[in-house]
């Protein structure tokens, strides 16, 4: 190894010592190169080949240029692969890149033998006479990220793609300007981005000011922004000590405050999303959430971390966004992402093989069989998923039968859940079990699949979909029937819901409270963000909740755990509902039985008239659409025969 690394250096030595500065040569170069001089070159100008087939890249920006132009790096710096890979996968499929890690590992720079390297400022220069001696190599002054399109065209320059960039910029202009007029007149919107996150299990945000990616993709639209993201780059830099963004206080949460609020975090890892994903609703639980006019109005989304980009894919990504939640419309319709339409798809699917299709997902894309036929999970929700679309999974996670029970009457007579395969509890499937059942297809989510998904895609194709919160079910089901090819067997499934809703349409004055167990001298209600709470959004009932300020979050902010002294909250309801888990194997008696030792339980205006109602507790949180039309209508009975005695 040593000895390796001493002929590598000798190698870096000698083709240094025969560098002579361009500066001191003639501008004249080479047949098959040209002389490159622009005012951006962070060093001499020099020479540099005319059409580069070996290229590596360095930054991010000459690599999103290179694969939307639809050129293939031979190499690029280390960190771009779990980037893109989670974030735009479809610009790096079937590409054979070699990542030479970060900070960028030399000798394997000079193992793949470019014609050409591209850096960047701020961390390439240092190593400038190394990598200018294994190939011309260029590098640009450090730009900020709102001005990516300068950015492009110098690239473009650099490496001969001018009339890709061209060409690029101009389907960015068309889509932007479609966009404008589907908006009316943008300067009226105001728009506001804020990044949060983790920090030391505090929610932490930074707005996002003039030198912003995002800043940039909004001033092309002709968005208005709140006061403290309207502030130039000068005047960003001499009030926060940066131009791009600056860090604020939960109880500064005001600043934000716009028409629309697009909020962002970025996680490399599903420990990440998570820490994330608690920062979220740290954020959402905070009296000063509610406040914000973007709140109030149902104007704030959750976007992902394409909008920190540097170029043309993370810039569509935003575009896409802006269309959907400002406009209010699907971009497909009127102005398609070039880089994920439906001809880029039809070209991907060609890649698979015959009776396979191309299913975009959590962890990418995956060659999956047209209609799979022994499909697997390790969820208990995705059992229920594929129950429900006919699909008679051959594995799932333990005790499946006391789970999906509840809902036997409404599941296709083809399906048996006693048939299921036990591959063992989630957090720790059994892979030897699972590879007997010779599964075709394996469907997961992330908290169950990320980890092993190399090892369940050895035993089976496989689809990882976003779980979401309980909340997000009826997403979650959408993308589930299309990674099995099952939309009609889901569409009727969601008319037989939507009928359900339906039933309810006259009880909308109704106050509805879901209540669980005693814990620790404290009972818990369910919040809005919860399953419950979004059926009965659906349904347009409502949702009792415990006033501010009282009670803790619990679970992933789907919970709130309040003191026994405060049952006098429930007072406020004319249905009580609450769980029975012992069926599911998850308890040994009914939730019920907990909250009746409560003091004062028996003098609730709910109890005392006899509306209380329980539930099997996969009804009561069960995440799926079977569980919500069975909770709909124990609820309509319920509520029917309140009516009645009345």
């Amino acid at each position: 190894m040593y000895f390796r690394k001493f002929i590598i250096l000798a190698i870096l030595a000698l083709m240094l010592v025969s560098i002579v500065p361009l500066n001191a040569q003639e501008t004249e170069c080479e047949d098959g190169f040209r002389f490159f001089d622009n005012e951006l070159l962070a060093h001499d100008p020099l020479c540099i080949p005319e059409n580069p087939e070996r290229i590596v890249s360095l930054n991010p920006q000459s690599f999103d240029l290179l694969t939307a132009a639809g050129v293939e790096p031979t190499g690029a710096v280390g960190y771009l692969e779990s980037i893109y890979a989670r974030n735009f996968s479809y610009m790096v499929e079937d590409t054979e890149i070699t990542y030479v890690g970060f900070p960028t590992n030399i000798e394997l720079v000079l193992e793949l033998e470019p014609d050409l390297i591209v850096g960047s400022a701020f961390a390439d220069l240092e190593n400038y006479d190394q990598l200018s001696a294994i190939a011309p190599t260029v590098i640009p002054e450090a730009l900020p990220n709102v001005q990516w399109e300068t950015s492009m065209n110098f690239w473009g320059e650099a490496l001969n793609l001018t009339d890709e960039v061209d060409a690029l910029l101009a389907e960015y202009d068309a889509r932007v300007e479609t966009l404008q007029e589907l908006v009316g007149d943008p300067s009226e919107i105001e728009v506001s981005v804020v990044r949060y996150f983790n920090s030391d299990e505090q929610v932490g945000l930074q707005i996002q000011l003039a030198n912003a990616f995002s800043t940039d993709i909004l001033a092309d639209v002709g968005f208005a922004r709140p006061e403290i993201q309207a502030l130039s780059a000068e005047e960003a830099e001499a009030q926060f000590g940066s131009g791009v963004a600056a860090s604020i206080s939960i109880e500064e949460l005001p600043l934000i405050d716009g028409q629309y609020l697009f909020a962002w975090a970025q996680g490399a890892s599903a420990e990440l999303d998570a820490d994330n994903a608690d920062a979220w609703q740290q954020l959402s639980d905070s009296p000063l959430w509610s406040t914000l006019e973007a709140i109030q109005n149902d104007q704030a989304f959750q976007v992902g971390g394409q909008w920190v980009g540097w170029g043309f894919a993370a810039a569509h990504e935003v575009l896409d966004d802006l269309f959907v939640h400002v406009a209010g419309i699907d971009p497909t319709e009127v102005s398609p992402n070039p880089f994920t339409t439906d001809e880029m798809d039809e070209a991907s699917t060609d890649m698979c093989e015959t009776s396979f299709r191309l299913v975009e997902h959590t962890a990418g894309s995956t060659c999956v069989p047209e209609m799979p036929e022994r499909v697997a999970t390790n969820v208990e929700t995705a059992v229920t998923a594929l129950l429900l679309l006919g699909i008679q999974p051959v594995a799932g996670p333990e005790d499946q039968a006391g789970w999906n029970a509840p809902y036997v009457s409404l599941l296709p007579e083809n399906v048996d859940i006693n048939a299921i395969a036990d591959i063992g509890v989630t957090e720790t499937t059994n892979l030897e079990s699972l590879l007997l059942t010779e599964p075709d297809m394996i469907l997961t989510y992330p908290y169950a699949g990320e980890e092993i998904y190399d090892d369940l895609s050895a035993v089976a194709p496989t689809v990882l979909i976003e779980r979401g919160a309980n909340g997000d079910w009826r997403e979650r089901f959408d993308r589930e029937a299309a990674a099995l090819n099952r939309e009609a067997e889901a569409a009727e499934v969601i008319a037989r819901y939507e009928a359900a809703l339906e039933n309810l349409s006259d009880f909308t004055d109704l106050t509805i409270a879901f209540v669980r167990r005693p814990n620790n001298g404290t009972f818990r209600m369910d919040v809005v963000g919860s399953f419950p709470g979004s059926v009965m959004e659906d349904a347009g009932l409502n949702l009792l909740t415990a006033p501010d300020g009282v009670g803790d979050t619990q679970f992933t902010g789907l919970v709130d755990s309040i003191s026994e002294e405060r049952l006098d909250i429930l007072e406020g309801a004319d249905l009580i509902i609450t769980p029975d888990w012992r069926e599911a194997g998850f308890s040994e008696e009914p939730d019920l039985a907990g909250l009746e030792r409560l003091v004062g339980w028996d003098l609730l205006p709910a109890v005392q008239a006899g509306n209380v109602l329980i539930v099997p507790g996969p009804v009561y949180n069960g995440g799926n659409y079977a569980a919500a039309q069975l909770l709909l209508e124990a609820i309509l009975d319920a509520v029917v025969q309140m009516d009645t005695s009345e």
